[in-house]
Order: C-alpha cells, then sequence, then structure tokens
C-alpha cells in the first residue's frame, strides 16, 4: 500500500505548489474584504482623517519612543502636528491624511519619512516576506524578556485586526488603517 502513496504525495504536493500563488492571492483578497467591513479603525483619530489612509505605532509603557512619550501624537502626511490625543493609555504616534496607496509597505515608507524618520524601521528580507525587528529604534525585546520559551515581536493590524499578510501583501484601499504594537508569545 505504501506503493501506492507515494506518486500520490508528489502529486498532491506538486498540485498545491502550482496552485499556491492562487490561494494565496484568494486570501490576500478575502481578508482585505473582511477587515474593509469594519468602521471602527478611525477611532480616537482626527475627524479629518476619516475617509484617508493612516499608519499608526504603539509603543509599550515599558520603553517608549523619546519622541512621543505621552498619549499618542497626530501627524499629518506633509510632517506637521495636529497634536497628541492624552485620553489614549499609551504612547506612540498616528501619520495620517495619506490617499491613493495600494500596498502597505509603500504607505509606511511615505509615514516614516512624513515622521522625519522618528519612526524609521529595521527588517529582515526572508522569502515569505519582511520581518519587521524594529520601529524607531525599538526592539520588541527591549519591552518584553525573549528566550526560549517566551518572545515579542512587531505584530501588524489592518483596519483593527490582525493582519492576514504581512506588510509587503497588504492591499491597501481608501480609509484603511495599519497599525504595528508590539506582542509577546
Amino acid at each position: 500500500m505504501s506503493n501506492y502513496l507515494k506518486p500520490l504525495s508528489v502529486v498532491a504536493v506538486i498540485v498545491l505548489i502550482l496552485l499556491a500563488p492562487s490561494i494565496r492571492d484568494a486570501l490576500k483578497e478575502e481578508a482585505a474584504t473582511y477587515v474593509n467591513d469594519s468602521e471602527s479603525s478611525h477611532n480616537g483619530l482626527p475627524e479629518s482623517w476619516n475617509n484617508s489612509q493612516v499608519f499608526c505605532v504603539l509603543f509599550l509603557d515599558q520603553v517608549s519612543h523619546p519622541k512621543f512619550t505621552s498619549g499618542v501624537t497626530m501627524i499629518e502626511s506633509d510632517g506637521s502636528i495636529l497634536g497628541t490625543n492624552s485620553e489614549y493609555n499609551g504612547t506612540g504616534a498616528c501619520v495620517g491624511g495619506f490617499s491613493g496607496y495600494e500596498n502597505g509597505l509603500d504607505l509606511m515608507n511615505d509615514a516614516v519619512n512624513s515622521s522625519g524618520n522618528d519612526l524609521v524601521y529595521n527588517s529582515t528580507e526572508f522569502s515569505f516576506g519582511l520581518q519587521i525587528d524594529s520601529i524607531g529604534n525599538i526592539e520588541p525585546c527591549d519591552v518584553a524578556e525573549c528566550s526560549d520559551s517566551s518572545g515579542a515581536y512587531w505584530a501588524l493590524y489592518h483596519n483593527g485586526g490582525a493582519s492576514m499578510v504581512g506588510i509587503s501583501d497588504v492591499i491597501l484601499e481608501e480609509a484603511d488603517v495599519l497599525l504595528w504594537q508590539i506582542e509577546t508569545w
């Protein structure tokens, strides 16, 4: 019976390899459709950004960014500071007022530039995409204990929900919000 399983396994692997790009694209579209149904991703952001794309980074209290030490600073796409949402329980920055971006990484890069590079990131590229190692020179293991049994990472949220794809594969529409924050495991 094992003689029949080997050829079937080979065929199954070949079929999966051939279908992987189609499956990935279908999942990306489905994830984008699902998260776009949420209208709460702009809560706490300036009303002038309601129909625009926004990029946010939230830092934990243990290690806050030296420039963003109180509340969440709101930065326009031209680099000007709108103000700070001090009602938020944490620190960070949101850069908004963008439109026309179709890819998450493109929005992230322009938001970093608009922040005066205060939100600069370091990443490692893998075959599956980018891993964000630090944002604003803060690494997740600066905030949380990292060992063989526990760790931390920069988690990406798209319109309030955990992103199903990495930043380079996020498909954007108008009024989308991207958010990074440190999560532990």
